[in-house]
């Protein structure tokens, strides 16, 4: 979904001091990702709080994540493969995707994966699926246990680990659009319980990622020529899962060798 459609499916929610700031954010997408909240807010004659706000009814959890959006729609405009370059296609999502990676920061992810009591990984679609078992091969491997959770709310095994969530727990939910309509009801009670939810969702704002506690990302597109409709890679995808547990592996070592420095 594009910025325009985004302002467009929330237009109803939006009060004049959004649409002045939807209008100079329009005409100038190219300066935002350069831009932080106080400059934006001047350039458009808001406020901070106004700024934020907007970013939020739009669906990004803060300012950020907006910016972020932005940044990376540019970057898809001026970076979108011809209609055969299916190689450079896969190519293109992995160096975005390391891109991202470079840049967010996953500590707290790290705190929540590291403070959370159970982790339960829940997925959407066959590719999912795969970077679920993949995630808690690692997460086994480094001693911390994942459990995979069924897709699908209906399920006796879905029904039977929701009972027993808490607010220690951690939900992380792969999803490639994030918009499949079963994620609802995938959520409410873990939204009610106060279980902390990270998602992962290709690099667009969608549904899963404005009712996720923390959003993660990767970059997956789609082949433009009409002939190969159904090309999507998946390997930016794995390629978030290994850094997540990697990366973890190094958290945790800096915090024992800090705990042994005191």
């Amino acid at each position: 979904m594009s910025l325009e459609e985004l302002i467009n499916t929330n237009y109803d929610y939006l009060s004049d001091t959004d649409l002045t700031i939807a209008k100079y954010v329009l005409a100038n997408k190219e300066k935002i990702g350069k831009m932080g909240i106080n400059e934006l807010a001047k350039k458009s004659l808001a406020s901070k709080s106004s700024i934020l706000r907007f970013s939020q009814k739009l669906g990004f959890s803060g300012y950020s994540e907006f910016k972020n959006f932005v940044k990376w729609e540019i970057n898809d405009a001026d970076d979108t493969p011809e209609q055969n370059e299916l190689f450079d296609q896969i190519l293109n999502d992995v160096q975005k995707t390391m891109q991202y990676l470079h840049n967010v920061d996953l500590v707290p992810i790290y705190k929540a994966i590291e403070a959370s009591k159970n982790i339960y990984v829940i997925s959407t679609g066959f590719a999912q699926t795969n970077q679920a078992a993949e995630l808690q091969r690692l997460f086994l491997l480094i001693g911390k246990p994942v459990q995979l959770i069924p897709g699908m709310s209906h399920t006796n095994e879905y029904k039977r680990i929701i009972e027993k969530l808490t607010s220690e727990d951690l939900i992380i939910l792969l999803s490639l659009s994030g918009e499949n309509p079963s994620l609802q009801g995938l959520l409410d009670i873990p939204a009610v319980k106060g279980t902390k939810i990270i998602s992962l969702t290709n690099f667009k704002s969608n549904w899963l990622s404005g009712h996720s506690d923390i959003n993660l990302y990767a970059s997956s597109t789609k082949n433009p020529n009409p002939k190969n409709w159904w090309i999507q890679s998946a390997s930016s995808f794995f390629i978030v899962v290994e850094a997540l547990a990697f990366g973890y592996i190094d958290y945790i070592n800096s915090q024992e060798r800090e705990g042994k420095t005191e």
